[in-house]
């Protein structure tokens, strides 16, 4: 997985209309690597096994 540079931020945060700074850009880096990790777990599809039809038991009598 790559990580996002301090251009490619800068880029987005261009395209999204959001004024900053070099500095700001440099300070949002970190958050932003956070991000683009979770996004890419969250996006990752889940095994079957984890689906909620599958994770409860109807009680048998």
């Amino acid at each position: 997985m790559s990580t996002i540079d301090e251009a490619e931020l800068r880029a987005m945060l261009a395209r999204a209309g959001l004024p900053h700074s070099p500095e700001q850009v440099r300070a949002i880096l970190p958050g932003a690597e956070i991000v683009q990790r979770l996004l890419a777990r969250v996006n990752t599809p889940l095994p079957r096994e984890a689906e909620p039809a599958l994770t409860f038991q109807v009680e048998q009598k």
